[in-house]
């Protein structure tokens, strides 16, 4: 009942100014970017000082605590305002704020203040408005309180903030901009005009952002806020050098609060500074040692730095402290590669597809979870993935992805043939045979369009002789031939001409194992080689290169390093 008696009792009174206002202004500014833990410090601080103007740091506190829904705090930070100078009204209207329908007759007493001393102050009646604001059902006192500011101080900025925020609020981008570049016609000093532009433009145009707030610095480049802005959208844009070179100028290590540090590690981490940014993390996690973003920045450097077992330890304990809600896609996707690094592939896909849970744009991912399932023999699951990448991948997808497609439906087909070359059972046939197909289809397929490349030809010969895997119909020999014809068009041919171009040469063909068609499988048997040297011709008493005619020169080398002094050493008769 006091509150309601004091506060009819100030409904005439006047005085919205302060002789120390300058004093506050770091705390109002930062109040105004929504900074509310450096708006708070900064305002206790001169409160405590004894050198400002207490009535007004009240009222920005009360407004701070308003914000957060902290009326308690928030009413006692207006009753303080109140008590250091009771003709300070903007704390008065706070009170109100906190609950319109607990004030009788509240229309007429908000509007009391607009009388006297106060009725040419457009700052009055922006307050007004935005106490107004705190009830959806009462926009239309809203709207009237605007339009009657700017009947009285047609050229003040805050009209212009506050019309900005209500365009932004209905998502009107573009007329928000405008009110806010009105609030800088205005006064070409407002940064919370310039802020608040930048901000509305940071994610659908980023460039605009990143002017604006170049005006801001170059405009005070002192005002490190905007600094603050500046990193943020050059991090949300990938731009991570640029981000941590703003953030540089923004933050102080030493007085910083937790949220600021975590973002310029964060920052300093993806702009490949590992290690600053490991000092900002040892900071943060002496004062917060389960600050989850610190957790999974230890976890992605140590993975980073090529320290799997400490990687999974801290991916582990990560998963295992972590509420699941605060995870981002980018862990799930370390612990994949951790995983898999740690040769535990199975487990790794799982974590792969909460990263796709994640981030289904992410569709290269498929192709990542492809090669760690092939490499752990889980064909059918590679398969699987591959086939999801080339549907998902659009102009992303490459002919080597078709390839690699093809190559592991050869394994998985390769995988059904018997050891000793005899021939396959009826259900083992039906088993490996859809396999093989679409091995020969891919391989086609890249053939067709890489008509230049022996490969598709050669791994489609592949394919075939795992079809006719006892070498009874010759399906392989076309292709193998075809694949012939082209190295030596293709390769040899412009390799050798360019090598005599180019002067005395000497070269070395030789495969790097035998593949015998009886077991179709490497084996270690000695290789044939060949050496030409084109200064030196000769005969070499051989009618065709193949593992007989070398066998009848008695030319072996025991240990196969030694082949490469002989390309390199005169040729012996």
């Amino acid at each position: 009942m006091n509150v309601k008696i004091s506060i009819l009792s100030l409904v005439l009174m006047a005085g919205a100014t302060s002789l120390f206002a300058d004093n506050n202004d770091k705390g109002i500014d930062y109040y105004k970017a929504g900074m509310y833990s450096y708006a708070k410090k900064a305002l206790f601080e001169n409160i405590q000082s004894g050198k400002t103007d207490k009535a007004e740091a009240y009222y920005y506190l009360g407004e701070i605590y308003a914000a957060e829904n902290m009326k308690d705090s928030a009413a006692y930070c207006y009753k303080q305002g109140l008590v250091a100078d009771p003709e300070y009204v903007f704390n008065t209207i706070g009170e109100i704020k906190l609950d319109l329908a607990a004030t009788p007759d509240v229309d007429k007493v908000l509007a009391g203040f607009t009388t006297g001393k106060n009725k040419k102050n457009p700052a009055i009646f922006v307050a007004i408005a935005r106490a107004y604001m705190t009830d959806p059902a009462r926009k239309a006192k809203v709207e009237e309180y605007l339009a009657k500011a700017k009947e009285v101080g047609p050229k003040s900025p805050d009209i212009y903030i506050l019309e900005g925020d209500l365009l932004a609020a209905d998502r009107k981008i573009g007329d928000a901009a405008s009110s806010y570049e009105q609030a800088i016609y205005f006064d070409d000093q407002c940064k919370e005009a310039y802020l608040k532009y930048a901000r509305i433009y940071a994610r659908m145009n980023p460039q605009l952002a990143i002017d604006m707030l170049n005006k801001l610095i170059a405009l005070d480049p002192e005002y490190t806020i905007a600094y603050r802005d500046l990193a943020s959208v050059y991090y949300e844009n990938n731009q991570f050098k640029n981000a941590a070179d703003a953030y540089s100028k923004y933050i102080t290590p030493e007085t910083s609060d937790i949220d600021d540090l975590s973002r310029y590690a964060s920052i300093l981490f993806f702009s490949g500074e590992h290690e600053q940014a490991q000092q900002i993390i040892d900071r943060v996690s002496a004062r917060a040692p389960e600050n989850p973003v610190m957790q999974r920045l230890n976890m992605y450097i140590a993975y980073d730095k090529g320290d799997f077992a400490k990687s999974l330890e801290l991916a582990q304990k990560m998963m295992q402290n972590t509420d699941t809600t605060s995870l981002i896609g980018r862990d799930y996707l370390y612990y994949a590669r951790v995983l898999g690094k740690n040769n535990m592939a199975a487990e790794a896909l799982v974590q792969y597809e909460n990263a796709i849970a994640k981030d289904t744009a992410n569709v290269a991912l498929y192709k990542e979870m492809a090669e760690v399932a092939e490499k752990a023999n889980l064909t059918d699951q590679a398969i699987s993935y591959y086939t999801d990448y080339i549907r998902k991948g659009g102009e992303e997808v490459k002919i080597a992805d078709y390839f690699s497609l093809g190559q592991t439906y050869y394994i998985a087909a390769s995988a059904f043939l018997p050891q000793d070359n005899t021939p396959l059972s009826e259900a083992d046939s039906l088993k490996m045979m859809p396999y093989a197909l679409a091995a020969d289809s891919l391989f086609g397929y890249v053939a067709e369009r890489v008509p230049d490349s022996y490969m598709g030809n050669f791994w489609r010969a592949r394919a075939n002789s795992v079809i006719d895997h006892l070498s009874t119909a010759g399906l392989a020999k076309p292709y193998y031939e075809k694949a012939i014809e082209l190295i030596d068009e293709k390769i040899l041919t412009p390799l050798t001409a360019a090598l005599r171009e180019a002067g005395p040469f000497r070269i070395m063909v030789l495969p790097d194992h035998p593949t015998p068609l009886s077991t179709k499988t490497h084996a270690s048997d000695p290789v044939p080689y060949l050496i030409y040297d084109s200064a030196r011709e000769q005969c070499s008493g051989v009618s065709c290169f193949c593992e007989e005619t070398a066998k009848q020169t008695g030319n072996y080398v025991e240990a196969g390093p030694m082949l490469i002094e002989k390309l390199f050493s005169a040729i012996q008769a």
